[in-house]
């Protein structure tokens, strides 16, 4: 166990983002926050690694927020708040921007950076002990318009003016009917149940996996046709490595080995 406040560990093709800060419920400091992106760089770097998981280092929350103890100093003039906004924007665009699919691993507290946080990743995993808040409301502050609107797209205009409005505490099942939790599972099972689908897709293609997550983020973003990066990846597919192992172990009935990095 390292005392560092977030760190890296690795499981075969499996990388384990882990939020390590227990005394604070894993709250993001600006140590944090940088820790975040330097580590998913390091994922988006190392061809071995196929899928992130995003976790805290206990049961008891994936992270209760940003560490407000630290407001008096970066919000102490427009150039540490510049700073400190930049810090942020960062971490949530490393983890954004990663072609590799990213599952956050939630118990416990998920609540106000900590929800955004989880939001940015491409899957949510909880069990029945999450509970997610984003409560600017509490604070006085408004809230970011790429992370508002993570929130809406996924759950609505009117079910994220009522969260962030009313700052409103989400327990698991409401969380899965809403679509802020993408699979829900029992306490017991949720690590298991997490890892077992990060194992599913290291055995699938790497390319097809990407493709998805680029054109959902294309989607997402605003189109609605097929546009240049779309067709490229479609015309890319179709001339790569995995199509023709997919199409050969399907022809000869066997499972296929996809090599595409």
């Amino acid at each position: 166990m390292t005392d560092q406040p977030i760190y890296l560990k690795t499981h075969d093709e499996v990388a384990v983002l882990v939020l390590n800060r227990p005394d604070k419920l894993n709250a993001l400091n600006t140590d944090v926050w940088k820790g975040i992106k330097k580590f998913a760089d390091e994922v988006a770097e190392n061809p071995e690694i196929k899928v992130m998981i995003l976790r805290g280092v206990t049961s008891a929350a994936f992270s209760a927020g940003a560490d407000i103890s630290e407001f008096p100093t970066i919000h102490a003039t427009p150039e540490t708040v510049k700073q400190s906004e930049e810090t942020t924007r960062a971490a949530f665009d490393a983890v954004t921007s990663l072609t590799k699919p990213v599952i956050a691993l939630v118990s416990g507290y998920c609540f106000g950076g900590g929800c955004a946080l989880a939001l940015a990743c491409d899957m949510r995993y909880a069990d029945r002990t999450a509970k997610f808040c984003i409560p600017p409301a509490r604070l006085g502050v408004a809230y970011t318009l790429r992370e508002t609107k993570r929130l809406v797209d996924l759950v609505g205009p009117s079910k994220a003016k009522e969260m962030l409005m009313g700052a409103k505490v989400i327990e698991a099942d409401e969380a899965l009917a809403c679509g802020i939790v993408t699979r829900f599972f029992e306490v017991d099972d949720l690590e298991r149940e997490t890892f077992a689908f990060a194992q599913q897709l290291c055995n699938l293609s790497q390319f097809t996996i990407r493709a998805v997550k680029t054109i959902v983020n294309e989607i997402t973003a605003g189109e609605t046709e097929d546009n240049v990066v779309s067709r490229r990846l479609r015309a890319e597919a179709f001339e790569g490595p995995d199509y023709r192992e997919g199409r050969d172990a399907f022809l000869e009935k066997r499972k296929p080995k996809f090599r595409y990095r």
